[in-house]
Protein backbone atom coordinates (compact mmCIF):
# COMPACT_ATOMS: atom_id res chain seq x y z
CA UNK A 1 0.00 0.00 0.00
CA UNK A 2 2.68 2.36 0.88
CA UNK A 3 4.83 1.71 -2.24
CA UNK A 4 1.51 2.36 -4.74
CA UNK A 5 1.39 5.89 -2.73
CA UNK A 6 4.73 6.37 -3.25
CA UNK A 7 4.45 5.83 -6.83
CA UNK A 8 1.61 7.16 -7.06
CA UNK A 9 3.00 10.56 -5.63
CA UNK A 10 6.18 10.03 -7.91
CA UNK A 11 4.21 9.93 -11.10
CA UNK A 12 2.47 13.57 -9.78
CA UNK A 13 5.45 14.98 -9.54
CA UNK A 14 6.89 13.66 -12.75
CA UNK A 15 4.05 14.84 -14.89
CA UNK A 16 3.90 18.21 -13.18
CA UNK A 17 7.66 18.71 -13.59
CA UNK A 18 7.09 17.78 -17.38
CA UNK A 19 4.04 20.56 -17.56
CA UNK A 20 6.22 22.67 -15.89
CA UNK A 21 9.22 22.34 -18.73
CA UNK A 22 6.51 22.80 -21.20
CA UNK A 23 5.07 25.84 -19.78
CA UNK A 24 7.90 27.42 -19.54
CA UNK A 25 9.87 26.62 -22.85
CA UNK A 26 6.64 28.06 -24.68
CA UNK A 27 6.56 31.13 -22.31
CA UNK A 28 10.09 31.46 -23.17
CA UNK A 29 9.54 31.26 -27.33
CA UNK A 30 6.83 33.97 -26.48
CA UNK A 31 8.78 36.01 -25.26
CA UNK A 32 10.96 35.27 -28.91
CA UNK A 33 13.50 33.31 -27.13
CA UNK A 34 15.11 30.04 -27.12
CA UNK A 35 17.14 27.20 -25.54
CA UNK A 36 20.84 27.94 -25.39
CA UNK A 37 23.10 25.57 -27.63
CA UNK A 38 23.94 22.56 -25.63
CA UNK A 39 20.08 21.97 -25.01
CA UNK A 40 20.50 24.05 -21.63
CA UNK A 41 17.58 24.50 -19.87
CA UNK A 42 17.70 28.23 -20.09
CA UNK A 43 15.52 31.06 -21.62
CA UNK A 44 17.43 33.34 -23.45
CA UNK A 45 16.26 36.22 -25.00
CA UNK A 46 18.72 38.48 -27.21
CA UNK A 47 17.85 42.32 -27.56
CA UNK A 48 19.49 43.52 -30.16
CA UNK A 49 20.16 47.30 -30.79
CA UNK A 50 18.43 48.31 -33.89
CA UNK A 51 20.94 50.23 -36.05
CA UNK A 52 18.57 52.63 -36.33
CA UNK A 53 15.40 53.91 -34.46
CA UNK A 54 13.03 56.91 -36.29
CA UNK A 55 11.19 57.64 -33.26
CA UNK A 56 8.82 54.04 -33.22
CA UNK A 57 10.22 52.63 -36.11
CA UNK A 58 13.57 50.49 -36.07
CA UNK A 59 15.19 50.36 -39.27
CA UNK A 60 16.97 47.11 -40.54
CA UNK A 61 19.61 46.92 -43.12
CA UNK A 62 16.88 44.01 -44.52
CA UNK A 63 14.98 47.70 -44.73
CA UNK A 64 17.22 49.93 -46.30
CA UNK A 65 17.19 49.45 -50.41
CA UNK A 66 19.37 51.42 -51.01
CA UNK A 67 21.75 54.55 -49.56
CA UNK A 68 25.11 56.85 -50.22
CA UNK A 69 26.48 58.87 -47.62
CA UNK A 70 28.85 62.22 -48.75
CA UNK A 71 30.00 65.04 -46.23
CA UNK A 72 27.80 68.58 -45.46
CA UNK A 73 29.61 72.10 -45.55
CA UNK A 74 29.80 71.61 -41.80
CA UNK A 75 32.16 68.17 -41.53
CA UNK A 76 28.84 66.11 -41.01
CA UNK A 77 27.48 63.25 -42.74
CA UNK A 78 24.83 63.27 -44.99
CA UNK A 79 23.28 60.01 -44.90
CA UNK A 80 20.39 59.64 -47.41
CA UNK A 81 18.59 55.85 -47.26
CA UNK A 82 16.25 54.51 -49.80
CA UNK A 83 13.70 52.17 -47.41
CA UNK A 84 11.90 49.05 -48.43
CA UNK A 85 8.21 50.21 -48.78
CA UNK A 86 6.89 48.37 -46.03
CA UNK A 87 9.66 50.70 -43.83
CA UNK A 88 8.91 53.58 -45.89
CA UNK A 89 5.30 53.17 -45.53
CA UNK A 90 5.32 52.81 -41.76
CA UNK A 91 7.73 55.95 -41.15
CA UNK A 92 4.92 57.95 -43.46
CA UNK A 93 2.53 57.29 -41.53
CA UNK A 94 4.00 58.01 -38.50
CA UNK A 95 5.30 61.56 -39.75
CA UNK A 96 1.93 62.17 -41.13
CA UNK A 97 -0.23 61.75 -37.73
CA UNK A 98 2.86 63.22 -35.54
CA UNK A 99 3.48 66.56 -37.25
CA UNK A 100 3.99 69.44 -34.95
CA UNK A 101 5.68 66.43 -32.19
CA UNK A 102 9.09 65.16 -32.20
CA UNK A 103 11.20 62.63 -33.79
CA UNK A 104 13.99 60.86 -32.20
CA UNK A 105 16.73 59.96 -34.14
CA UNK A 106 18.68 56.58 -32.63
CA UNK A 107 21.61 54.87 -33.67
CA UNK A 108 22.68 51.91 -32.20
CA UNK A 109 20.53 52.95 -29.34
CA UNK A 110 21.78 56.12 -28.61
CA UNK A 111 19.74 59.21 -29.35
CA UNK A 112 21.62 61.30 -31.62
CA UNK A 113 19.41 64.02 -32.40
CA UNK A 114 15.29 64.74 -31.84
CA UNK A 115 13.96 67.18 -35.14
CA UNK A 116 10.67 68.73 -35.44
CA UNK A 117 8.00 67.39 -37.50
CA UNK A 118 7.19 70.09 -40.24
CA UNK A 119 5.43 67.88 -42.25
CA UNK A 120 5.18 63.73 -43.24
CA UNK A 121 7.86 62.37 -44.83
CA UNK A 122 7.07 61.33 -48.32
CA UNK A 123 8.02 58.75 -50.87
CA UNK A 124 11.11 56.11 -49.71
CA UNK A 125 14.57 58.35 -49.47
CA UNK A 126 15.41 60.68 -46.52
CA UNK A 127 18.18 62.10 -45.25
CA UNK A 128 20.03 62.39 -41.96
CA UNK A 129 22.77 64.51 -40.84
CA UNK A 130 24.87 62.95 -38.18
CA UNK A 131 28.30 63.17 -36.80
CA UNK A 132 30.90 60.94 -39.33
CA UNK A 133 31.65 58.32 -36.43
CA UNK A 134 27.80 57.72 -36.44
CA UNK A 135 27.41 57.67 -40.06
CA UNK A 136 30.29 55.09 -40.37
CA UNK A 137 28.63 52.69 -37.98
CA UNK A 138 24.90 53.07 -39.53
CA UNK A 139 26.58 52.45 -42.98
CA UNK A 140 28.32 49.66 -41.64
CA UNK A 141 25.68 48.25 -39.88
CA UNK A 142 22.58 48.74 -42.51
CA UNK A 143 24.88 47.51 -44.95
CA UNK A 144 25.77 50.52 -46.61
CA UNK A 145 29.49 49.50 -48.01
CA UNK A 146 27.86 46.91 -50.06
CA UNK A 147 25.62 49.06 -52.12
Amino acid sequence: MIGTVLVAVGAVFWAGSEIQKATYLDRCFDLGGGRNPGDHPICVVERATPPLQLGPIVITAQEVVGGEMRADLDDRALVELRLAPGAAAALTAFTKASVGGTLDIRVNGRLVRSVNIAEGIKGDRFVIAVDMDEAESLAQDLGLNDL
